[in-house]
C-alpha cells in the first residue's frame, strides 16, 4: 500500500470537492421530453438549489477526499492519477446530480471526454506508449458501446446520460486492461442491486428503478483497486 500518495491524494480530492457544488450550479436545466412519464422519475429539484443545499460542499470534499485518497493508496504514484483525480469532482457532481433528479447532464460529462482524453493522450507520449491511449479509446468504445446496448434493450432502465457517463469512465479505466473494464460493469450491476433494499425504503427508488450513474461511477472505483490488488498478487 501507499500511504504517502494515498494523503496527497486525499489532499487534492478534498479540494476538487470544493468544486463540486459550482459544477452543479452551472449545469442548465433539462428540457422536458413529452415522451416521459413524470411518474416514472422524481420531482425535478432546480440544479441552483441543488448546489445551495446546506451541508452539500462538506459532504462533496469529504467524498472526494476518500475517493481519491483510496485511488492514492491502490495505485501509489502512478502517471493514472492525473486523469483519475481530475475527475474525481466531476463524477461527484454527476453523482450527486443523479442521485436526486435521476439525469445526467452532457454540459459536464462531454467535456469530461475531451479533458480525460487529452490526459491519457499527453501520458501515452510521455511514457512512450501508444497504447495507454489505444487502451483509452477502446475502454470508451467497449463501455459506451455496451451501455449503448443495453439502452436498446431496456430503455427504461438505462438512460442515455448513463451510456455517456459509462463512456467517459471507459476512457479513465481502460489504460488498466480489459480485466478492469469487466470488473466496473460487474460491480456497477452487483452494487446497484444492493442498493435497492435501502432506496426502496427511503423512497429513492420508483417503480423498481434506481438511477444508475452513482453506480457506474462506484464500479469504476472498485475496478480499479480491485485490477491493482489482483495485479499485484500475482
Amino acid at each position: 500500500m501507499h500511504a504517502v500518495p494515498a494523503l496527497a491524494c486525499a489532499l487534492i480530492g478534498a479540494l476538487g470537492g470544493l468544486l463540486v457544488p459550482w459544477l452543479i450550479a452551472r449545469c442548465p436545466e433539462p428540457e422536458h421530453d413529452p415522451a416521459e412519464n413524470p411518474d416514472d422519475y422524481p420531482d425535478h429539484v432546480p440544479f441552483a438549489q441543488l448546489a445551495a443545499r446546506p451541508g452539500l460542499r462538506l459532504r462533496s470534499v469529504v467524498a472526494c477526499a476518500v475517493a481519491a485518497g483510496i485511488l492514492g493508496l491502490a495505485l501509489g504514484w502512478n502517471w493514472g492519477l492525473l486523469w483519475l483525480l481530475a475527475l474525481v469532482p466531476v463524477c461527484a457532481a454527476l453523482t450527486v446530480i443523479d442521485y436526486v433528479t435521476w439525469y445526467l447532464p452532457s454540459r459536464l460529462i462531454r467535456p469530461a471526454w475531451l479533458l480525460t482524453g487529452a490526459l491519457v493522450a499527453a501520458v501515452a507520449v510521455a511514457v512512450g506508449d501508444p497504447w495507454v491511449a489505444g487502451w483509452g479509446l477502446i475502454g470508451f468504445l467497449a463501455l459506451g458501446g455496451y451501455y449503448g446496448v443495453m439502452r436498446l434493450v431496456s430503455p427504461r432502465a438505462m438512460a442515455g446520460g448513463d451510456v455517456r457517463l459509462g463512456a467517459l469512465l471507459g476512457i479513465a479505466i481502460g489504460p488498466y486492461g480489459v480485466g478492469v473494464l469487466v470488473v466496473s460493469v460487474l460491480a456497477a450491476a452487483v452494487l446497484g442491486v444492493v442498493a435497492m433494499v435501502p432506496m426502496r425504503r427511503s423512497g429513492t427508488m420508483i417503480r423498481r428503478r434506481v438511477p444508475y450513474g452513482p453506480f457506474l461511477v462506484l464500479g469504476a472505483l472498485v475496478a480499479v483497486v480491485v485490477g491493482q490488488v489482483l495485479g499485484s498478487a500475482a
